[in-house]
């Protein structure tokens, strides 16, 4: 089994350039103001977000470039029409936190099949934290207690990295495991992943946001690590932000 397919220019250069600007206007958003998760880290030159969470529900941008050219190719990969059930941006500043190894269909367990597409904003190299992936794995592997590909089935898989140019794309099976380093460079890696699923599996963005809702706060509640996502495969160290946002979109 391929691991992941690279789509050179998945965005166009003017598609490229308005993500751009747009992800520069969401970082700005104060940490915790996002209703699903507006995310900061510490590293050594201090607090950076690292995450936002379900940018399509407050974006229309992003949401059209997530239902048109990104869903697309997930459509292509997956060889049958797809629906996104989940969309983030990583922003992995200079000094940012990678993840541990791990695979889509364990953070989304009742996805019946997974297509997700990482799209780079800035260049992805192995010094700044691109994406690494193993080849020829087509079933769930063992896990530790993070939900993390466990470290002696993890040195046991052939991994690759994937580095990228701005605009380009890695198409991700869920079965495919993946993994990050943390940003040793002096600019940001950002990327933009969005998750699709099949369109009449009935696994839609309002289904996994509930699921999504539950699962951080039972399994947080259960070994008390900060999580960004249902894995607590982040590497990165909180930076707390009181109480996070409720209600609506309010930017």
């Amino acid at each position: 089994m391929i691991a992941g397919v690279v789509r050179a220019h998945a965005l166009d250069e003017s598609e490229l350039r308005r993500l751009q600007r747009w992800v520069a206007e969401i970082e700005q958003w104060p940490a915790g103001s996002h209703v699903w998760g507006h995310y900061a880290e510490a590293t050594p030159s201090g607090p950076v977000i690292c995450r936002t969470e379900n940018v399509s529900a407050c974006h229309p941008g992003v949401a059209a470039l997530v239902d048109g050219p990104l869903r697309a190719c997930a459509q292509d990969a997956l060889g049958a029409p797809v629906i996104a059930f989940k969309d983030k941006i990583n922003y992995k500043q200079p000094g940012g936190a990678g993840f541990g190894a791990h695979q889509d269909v364990v953070a989304y367990p009742d996805a019946p099949r997974v297509m997700s597409i990482l799209v780079a904003l800035d260049p992805c190299r192995e010094e700044s934290g691109c994406l690494w992936l193993a080849d020829g794995v087509d079933e769930v592997v063992a896990v530790d207690d993070r939900g993390v590909v466990r470290a002696d089935v993890r040195g046991a898989l052939d991994w690759y990295s994937v580095p990228l140019d701005p605009g380009d794309a890695v198409c991700i099976g869920g079965l495919v495991p993946h993994f990050s380093e943390a940003n040793l460079t002096t600019t940001a890696r950002r990327v933009l992943v969005a998750s699709y699923a099949p369109a009449d599996s009935g696994y839609d963005r309002s289904r996994y946001y509930a699921s999504r809702a539950e699962r951080m706060r039972t399994e947080s509640a259960r070994d008390g690590r900060f999580r960004i996502s249902t894995l607590a495969d982040f590497e990165g160290v909180e930076v707390a932000t009181g109480a996070p946002a409720t209600g609506s979109c309010t930017h």
